[in-house]
């Protein structure tokens, strides 16, 4: 599976979740992948806006961090302040109701519901053991659903696990790189230096043929 169609696929049961926590209890499959384009895309955003930032401020480590992640919250729109720059330097104050809105939502009862929808909060009357609330997301949960052992060394490498231990590949044959590699392929090459070679394209008939026969020869 390539790197978009795998992408999408993760995305779907959030945006499945999220769609039965407002009510929608069906969808076309055309709506539902239109929804994870947009997902996708306003993401991606959201990830390019935060590596500019935290290149523009920071270039010696270009790792994001929190101020970029806002700066990029902003720019996307995710983030709306009431007040513009020099009227908050005026005030002497930073207008924050942005931000406490998003942080509102978050804490609100439709993202409580969402939560609720993709198992992360008990319904009423469940039985659920209260130190497992929260320890595993849906993404590890399927993992485990799919994996007979339920080891992560499965996923090892790939996108869904850890990053694997980079090691040199050996070349068949013994060469411990591909540079020790090439120099034995080349000492191996024939030597064809001294040897003349025929330039001109056409090989000559034996003296014995007419004229006729060696042209068509």
């Amino acid at each position: 599976m390539s790197g978009p169609n795998l992408h999408n696929a993760l995305l779907r049961p959030p945006i499945i979740q999220i769609l039965r926590a407002q009510g929608f209890h069906s969808t076309r499959p055309s709506v539902l992948e239109s929804l994870q384009d947009l997902t996708g895309r306003y993401i991606q955003i959201l990830a390019s806006a935060a590596a500019d930032h935290a290149a523009n401020a920071h270039p010696e480590d270009p790792t994001p961090r929190l101020e970029d992640i806002y700066q990029a919250l902003q720019d996307a729109g995710a983030i709306r302040p009431q007040l513009r720059e020099m009227d908050e330097d005026w005030q002497g104050e930073e207008d924050m109701r942005g931000l406490q809105s998003l942080i509102g939502w978050i804490k609100g009862p439709i993202h409580a519901e969402i939560r609720r929808v993709a198992g992360f909060l008990p319904s009423e009357g469940d039985m659920i053991d209260p130190d497992a609330i929260e320890k595993e997301d849906y993404l590890t949960a399927l993992k485990k659903k799919h994996s007979k052992t339920g080891e992560e060394s499965r996923y090892a490498g790939t996108v869904l696990g850890k990053s694997a231990e980079e090691r040199p590949i050996i070349i068949e044959g013994g060469a411990p790189s591909i540079q020790e590699w090439g120099a034995q392929i080349r000492a191996r090459a024939p030597d064809n230096s001294g040897i003349e070679s025929d330039t001109s394209g056409v090989s000559s008939a034996p003296s014995h043929l007419s004229d006729e026969e060696a042209m068509a020869a």
